[in-house]
């Protein structure tokens, strides 16, 4: 039996999520830390102005990767070392962070990088779509007919896809038309893990190159294809193409159930990687740290269910 730690892509602005980590002293170094670096007070982000502003990747991205940070530095030193960890978009730079590869620091800074590099991309504005009830060789010729691209798949018939928003618009009509049971505009205006972004991956990778870095003390599953990393070259190679290349979540979840990670602890607040881990391995062991009311409730948890 193994551990597993998972870094969501979204949802760290959640105030129960600080409320939590504002009673751990380490996971306090890390936000105020964070706030230094990002010039912004993280302990008060429902205020204004800056509530505005808690889904702009400027300020989004660098916040997951502090919260994920924060998160892990408050459980690192009381559990078993993980055999693996995986993070979805963003979330996978979050990752490295948490395996040693990178500071605090290095983590902001790439994760402000990485936002910026994205905004600025010719091309990118637009948005993405959820779909459920397809599979891929039938989506895939829909988005193809119309011009969008399956940016993520999380599941044999679970699948985001990114576009202009005309495409989107096209690809959702007739998608439910085909049989799809679910179909879903996202809350979000970049789009992602598609070759629209190759621009900002070629400068993203420049940028990671760049930092000093580390090997992580433990993999980091890649998520265009869930292969173990274990080196920074390889990671930089990873986090680059990830912006353009689909995200594979369900190849990653299968790739850390067969390298033995059989407890899995989602770094919270939400719990959508568990969801989608459930649907398909309900025997795992797997909980948020949104599941519990305090850090001590998932030590508890971490212990009875790798005992």
């Amino acid at each position: 039996m193994g551990l597993a730690i998972l870094c969501p892509g979204q949802g760290a602005q959640h105030p129960g999520m600080l409320a939590m980590l504002r009673a751990e002293p380490l996971a306090r170094d890390v936000i105020d830390e964070a706030s230094q670096l990002m010039d912004v007070d993280l302990w008060h982000l429902d205020q204004e102005p800056v509530g505005e502003r808690l889904f702009q990747n400027a300020l989004a991205q660098p916040l997951i990767c502090a919260a994920a940070l924060a998160a892990w530095r408050a459980l690192s030193t009381r559990v078993p070392e993980p055999v693996l960890c995986a993070g979805y978009s963003i979330g996978e730079l979050a990752a490295y962070g948490c395996s040693g590869a990178l500071s605090v620091a290095a983590t902001i800074e790439l994760a402000r990088a990485r936002a910026a590099l994205m905004n600025g991309c010719d091309g990118a504005r637009g948005g993405m779509l959820a779909v459920r009830g397809l599979l891929e060789p039938q989506l895939g010729a829909i988005c193809t007919r119309f011009g969008g691209e399956i940016a993520v798949e999380n599941g044999v018939d679970h699948f985001v896809i990114g576009g202009a928003r005309p495409a989107l618009e096209q690809i959702a009509e007739h998608a439910a038309q085909e049989g799809a049971n679910t179909v879903r505009m996202l809350q979000v205006s970049i789009i992602s893990h598609t070759s629209v972004l190759q621009p900002a991956a070629l400068a993203f990778k420049e940028q990671l190159r760049g930092v000093h870095a580390k090997a992580p003390v433990f993999p980091v599953l890649a998520g265009i294809s869930g292969a173990a990393v274990d080196n920074w070259p390889a990671a930089v190679d990873s986090l680059a193409d990830q912006l353009k290349q689909p995200i594979r979540w369900s190849t990653c979840m299968e790739a850390a159930v067969e390298r033995g990670a059989s407890v899995f602890l989602e770094l919270g607040p939400g719990a959508s990687l568990v969801r989608m881990l459930q649907e398909s391995h309900p025997e795992l062991d797997a909980r948020s740290l949104s599941d519990f009311r305090s850090i001590d409730g998932a030590l508890r948890w971490v212990e009875r269910a790798l005992s």
